[in-house]
Protein backbone atom coordinates (compact mmCIF):
# COMPACT_ATOMS: atom_id res chain seq x y z
CA UNK A 1 0.00 0.00 0.00
CA UNK A 2 1.38 3.69 -0.58
CA UNK A 3 1.65 6.57 1.55
CA UNK A 4 0.32 10.26 1.98
CA UNK A 5 2.42 12.59 -0.81
CA UNK A 6 3.80 15.19 0.35
CA UNK A 7 2.85 18.82 -1.06
CA UNK A 8 2.92 22.69 -0.51
CA UNK A 9 1.12 23.28 2.86
CA UNK A 10 2.27 20.15 4.56
CA UNK A 11 4.68 20.30 7.56
CA UNK A 12 8.50 19.09 8.20
CA UNK A 13 9.48 18.68 12.30
CA UNK A 14 13.23 18.76 13.76
CA UNK A 15 14.15 16.39 16.46
CA UNK A 16 13.97 19.37 18.81
CA UNK A 17 10.20 20.10 17.83
CA UNK A 18 10.71 22.54 15.42
CA UNK A 19 8.11 22.76 12.43
CA UNK A 20 8.41 24.11 8.91
CA UNK A 21 5.32 24.62 6.74
CA UNK A 22 6.33 23.94 3.45
CA UNK A 23 5.76 25.88 0.50
CA UNK A 24 6.72 26.33 -3.00
CA UNK A 25 6.75 22.65 -4.72
CA UNK A 26 6.73 21.70 -7.91
CA UNK A 27 3.47 23.11 -9.98
CA UNK A 28 3.48 20.28 -12.98
CA UNK A 29 1.88 17.93 -10.47
CA UNK A 30 -0.74 19.45 -7.54
CA UNK A 31 -3.04 18.04 -4.95
CA UNK A 32 -6.02 19.61 -4.35
CA UNK A 33 -4.20 22.82 -6.07
CA UNK A 34 -1.23 22.36 -3.74
CA UNK A 35 2.13 21.91 -5.65
CA UNK A 36 3.66 18.57 -5.14
CA UNK A 37 7.24 18.70 -2.74
CA UNK A 38 9.72 16.70 -4.17
CA UNK A 39 13.31 15.16 -2.71
CA UNK A 40 15.60 18.05 -2.58
CA UNK A 41 13.49 20.52 -1.96
CA UNK A 42 13.89 20.33 1.73
CA UNK A 43 17.63 21.22 1.53
CA UNK A 44 18.53 24.31 3.29
CA UNK A 45 15.17 25.04 5.32
CA UNK A 46 15.94 26.51 8.51
CA UNK A 47 13.77 25.90 11.74
CA UNK A 48 12.62 29.22 12.99
CA UNK A 49 14.88 29.94 16.50
CA UNK A 50 12.96 30.64 19.62
CA UNK A 51 14.49 33.62 20.08
CA UNK A 52 12.77 34.85 16.47
CA UNK A 53 9.18 36.76 16.54
CA UNK A 54 6.57 33.99 17.33
CA UNK A 55 6.23 31.74 14.12
CA UNK A 56 3.81 28.56 12.91
CA UNK A 57 3.49 26.29 13.68
CA UNK A 58 6.50 25.26 16.54
CA UNK A 59 10.23 27.02 16.67
CA UNK A 60 13.13 24.79 16.90
CA UNK A 61 14.81 24.89 20.86
CA UNK A 62 18.19 23.75 20.19
CA UNK A 63 20.90 25.90 21.78
CA UNK A 64 24.79 25.91 21.40
CA UNK A 65 26.64 25.38 24.29
CA UNK A 66 27.04 29.11 25.51
CA UNK A 67 23.01 28.88 25.64
CA UNK A 68 22.23 30.86 22.38
CA UNK A 69 19.64 29.39 20.21
CA UNK A 70 20.87 28.11 16.77
CA UNK A 71 17.90 26.16 14.73
CA UNK A 72 18.45 23.22 12.95
CA UNK A 73 19.07 23.79 8.83
CA UNK A 74 18.20 20.40 6.68
CA UNK A 75 21.18 19.58 5.36
CA UNK A 76 20.90 16.74 2.58
CA UNK A 77 17.79 15.60 0.75
CA UNK A 78 15.50 12.98 2.56
CA UNK A 79 17.30 9.44 3.06
CA UNK A 80 14.13 7.59 3.27
CA UNK A 81 10.71 8.32 2.37
CA UNK A 82 10.51 9.42 -1.15
CA UNK A 83 8.39 7.79 -4.22
CA UNK A 84 9.71 4.86 -6.40
CA UNK A 85 6.88 5.39 -9.16
CA UNK A 86 5.99 8.78 -8.76
CA UNK A 87 7.82 11.69 -9.29
CA UNK A 88 7.97 15.06 -11.59
CA UNK A 89 10.84 14.59 -13.93
CA UNK A 90 13.33 12.06 -12.80
CA UNK A 91 12.53 13.74 -9.12
CA UNK A 92 10.70 11.53 -6.43
CA UNK A 93 8.13 13.30 -4.22
CA UNK A 94 8.49 13.14 -0.79
CA UNK A 95 5.88 10.78 1.20
CA UNK A 96 4.49 11.26 4.82
CA UNK A 97 7.15 8.81 5.69
CA UNK A 98 9.96 11.33 4.52
CA UNK A 99 13.11 12.00 7.15
CA UNK A 100 15.98 13.18 6.82
CA UNK A 101 19.27 14.95 8.64
CA UNK A 102 19.43 18.54 10.36
CA UNK A 103 22.63 20.18 11.85
CA UNK A 104 22.46 23.33 14.35
CA UNK A 105 24.48 24.41 17.19
CA UNK A 106 23.72 21.74 19.35
CA UNK A 107 24.93 18.91 17.02
CA UNK A 108 23.70 16.74 14.10
CA UNK A 109 19.99 16.19 14.65
CA UNK A 110 17.05 14.79 12.13
CA UNK A 111 13.24 15.70 10.58
CA UNK A 112 10.84 13.86 9.75
CA UNK A 113 7.46 14.68 8.18
CA UNK A 114 4.71 15.35 10.67
CA UNK A 115 1.85 16.35 8.31
CA UNK A 116 2.09 15.94 4.24
CA UNK A 117 -0.74 18.33 3.44
CA UNK A 118 -3.33 16.51 1.79
CA UNK A 119 -4.99 12.93 2.27
CA UNK A 120 -5.71 12.28 -1.11
CA UNK A 121 -2.57 11.12 -3.05
CA UNK A 122 -0.34 7.97 -2.00
CA UNK A 123 2.31 6.46 -3.89
CA UNK A 124 5.00 4.02 -3.14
Amino acid sequence: MGEKVVVAGGIIECGHGGQIQLSGGDARLKVSSNAVITMGMEIGLTFASVAAPPTFPAPCTAVNPSGAPTPCVVTTPALTGFAMKLGIGSVPALLASANGLTISGAGPGTWQVSEPGQSLLEAS
